[in-house]
């Protein structure tokens, strides 16, 4: 075999050579190469928007976190691991010691749940609107965790004698019924010390006093009873006035006064001596008015003055 076949020989191998592995490389390894990178990149890019969630999510639980730490640590209120029924049938009475008529208190039960542990008191109580208003108050916002339900209140007027005239009176009061639930026994995840509460400005609750007693009746038909023993313009007589002052009198009895004197239901708005009257503001029961009272100055005045009258010439 000559040079020159062999020659041709060699070169023909070496670009099948070529040829088969150009081939390999473009149509077989390549593309599984570039499979793979893309594979590689799309795995990158998802994890990247799993890390951008992570993120996105631990942002929105710290910020959660954050608020919960802020209302933990902004709590009012709290539940004590004990509570003795004694102690609070004391503290409930230190809070109607005065404008309660009446406060009864019975223990209707005690219940335990996973996290605490409560008493239930059933209260049945007479008071002034206004003093009722700020027990429920105190009640509502005291550190100890304490609940009203099922409240019920109505208008109740109480008869009583007035220590110091010892006649009949009345007092416009209030009749309520409730349940109060008394907290207790807490777990360490809803109890704390109260010396970690933080201080709540009084001009985050409710106002301490009420604006309005919607319970005591604006136009009413019976009147207070005449307990101070004051002077009924109505029925007493007006039978002297003496500069500015007015003398009344009934029966036995006579009383002198002035302007801005109270009167049964009123006050003196003015004594005229030069036109003999008296006028008075009243309020029945609502409705507001006033009255001129004239002088007496018939017989009935001439036996108050007296009747051993005597002239005496001028000299």
């Amino acid at each position: 075999m000559n040079n020159s076949l062999i020659n041709t020989l060699l070169i023909a191998g070496f670009t099948i050579l070529v040829v088969a592995a150009g081939h390999y490389l473009t149509e077989v390894w390549q593309p599984a190469r570039v499979q793979e990178i893309e594979d590689k990149i799309t795995l990158a890019r998802l994890e990247q928007a799993q890390v951008a969630d992570l993120l996105m999510q631990q942002s929105a639980s710290k910020e959660l976190a954050e608020a919960t730490l802020r209302k933990w640590k902004a709590r009012y209120k709290f539940i004590p691991k004990t509570l003795q029924t004694a102690d609070m049938v004391l503290y409930l009475e230190s809070l109607t010691s005065s404008g309660f008529e009446r406060f009864d208190v019975d223990l209707a039960g005690v219940a335990s749940r996973k996290d605490f542990s409560y008493y239930t008191f059933s209260v049945n109580a007479t008071a002034f609107f206004s003093s009722f208003y700020k027990f429920v108050w105190h009640v509502e916002n005291n550190r100890e965790f304490y609940r009203i339900r099922d409240l019920s209140i109505s208008y109740e007027p109480v008869y009583k004698q007035n220590r110091e005239t010892e006649l009949p009176m009345r007092l416009d009061m209030v009749k309520a019924k409730f349940q109060l639930d008394a907290y207790f026994g807490g777990s360490d995840v809803i109890s704390a010390p109260e010396e970690d509460l933080m201080p709540v400005p009084l001009s985050f609750l409710e106002a301490r006093d009420p604006v309005h007693n919607s319970f005591y009746p604006v136009i009413r038909t019976d009147l207070p009873p005449n307990d101070e023993g004051l002077v009924d313009v109505e029925s007493w007589d007006l039978v002297s006035i003496v500069g500015d002052r007015a003398v009344f009198e009934s029966g036995e009895k006579r009383r002198t006064l002035s302007e801005g004197d109270r009167v049964y239901l009123g006050t003196i708005d003015r004594v005229d001596p030069m036109h003999a009257f008296v006028r008075v503001t009243l309020n029945k029961g609502g409705k507001v008015g006033t009255t001129e009272i004239p002088l007496e100055v018939g017989e009935r005045y001439r036996q108050a003055v007296g009747e051993e009258i005597r002239i005496r010439p001028i000299d």
